[in-house]
């Protein structure tokens, strides 16, 4: 446990002061936390090898489900995440070590930092001194990515015979690994049906994690999903995580909810949408305006809001006290709210966003 190392002798925290340019440093975040987790670290190390002058040579310690989604990253060693166990002993092989256990959630307070500040801030940075760019995640692509998604778009095109290629279309991404964080199915199905006139949709998901249930079940969702038809391909469970990264660089746009393809758009420059609940957006994406615009944040919703709350309802807190099934904040997000910052995509009337 990261809390046993204080005082070890093979750990050396990485702290703000030390000379990074031409050491070995090795990263490991809490490894039960999810691939948006590993995004936000994306910010520091691209912090670090600027610092360094390129000079610095980073592992990153991560499960290899996840870790994938930092493949091709020039900011890491070998441009691939390690797996594996982590031995106490494998720490002499590094300079210095940043290990980290918890960010912001083990706090509830109102006013939480935003989590690259409490990142810098773990490093004894005073965030304030850090440059936005370095407050926003990245990720890379290659060409064996998207040949990945060609096979995708041909099985739509053999389903429906609809190119994906040629016709621009949204990524939804219904689903969060915390009930916190959902929002009732039944409103995302509206969603989903009224975009569906426009362009074609594409629902995303991985089902075997755990999917919480709110107004209905995540396997009703999924069947009814799969019934709309038309312009609506279901194609939870279809995509690694690979090819779900290029078919987001490839779309128009994503909703999401505070959950990995909202983080795999940003680092990737694609329009999102994001639907907030429990959190505020400013604590996760306050730095990057594009974003900042297209956040769905219905705060008025509870006078609680925002709870930052991780494991449960807060029920003395929540509206419905113990029989809240869903974050009230979410459940009043209407499919307007939705489509008003799809036209705000749609008419180019957000900053300029660079895919790469």
């Amino acid at each position: 446990d990261v809390s046993e190392l204080d005082g070890a002798a093979l750990y050396h925290r990485l702290q703000a002061g030390q000379s990074v340019a031409g050491a070995k440093i090795l990263v490991e975040r809490c490894r039960e936390r999810g691939i948006g987790d590993l995004l936000f670290l994306t910010g520091p190390l691209g912090f670090l090898n600027h610092i360094s002058g390129s000079a610095v040579e980073i592992d990153v310690m991560s499960f290899a489900d996840r870790g994938v989604v930092l493949t091709h990253s020039p900011l890491i060693h070998n441009k691939c995440v390690k797996c594996g166990p982590l031995e106490y002993d494998h720490l002499r092989m590094y300079n210095y070590h940043w290990l980290i256990n918890t960010v912001t959630e083990q706090h509830s307070e109102g006013d939480q930092l935003n989590v690259y500040d409490a990142l810098y801030q773990q490093l004894g940075f005073d965030p304030q001194d850090i440059e936005p760019r370095w407050k926003r995640p990245s990720a890379t692509l290659l060409a064996e990515d998207f040949q990945n998604l060609d096979r995708f778009y041909k099985f739509v095109w053999d389903a429906r015979k609809v190119d994906l290629r040629r016709i621009g279309y949204f990524v939804v991404a219904p689903f969060a690994n915390a009930t916190l964080r959902c929002m009732n199915y039944g409103r995302w199905l509206d969603i989903i049906r009224a975009l569906g006139t426009r362009r074609p949709v594409v629902v995303v998901g991985n089902s075997g994690l755990r999917l919480p249930d709110t107004d209905m079940s995540a396997g009703s969702f999924n069947q009814a999903v799969g019934s709309i038809g038309g312009g609506v391909f279901n194609a939870v469970d279809s995509t690694s995580l690979r090819v779900l990264m290029a078919l987001i660089a490839r779309s128009t746009g994503v909703i999401s909810l505070d959950s990995a393809p909202l983080y795999i758009a940003q680092a990737l420059n694609v329009p999102a949408i994001s639907i907030w609940g429990t959190h505020a957006p400013g604590a996760r994406i306050g730095y990057d305006k594009n974003y900042m615009d297209l956040a769905i944040w219905k705060q008025d919703a509870c006078q609680n809001s925002p709870c930052f709350a991780y494991t449960r309802f807060p029920v003395d807190k929540c509206p419905d006290g113990n029989r809240q099934i869903s974050c009230a904040v979410t459940a009043d997000v209407s499919v307007d709210d939705v489509l008003l910052k799809v036209d705000m995509i749609e008419s180019n009337s957000t900053n300029t966003f660079t895919k790469t």
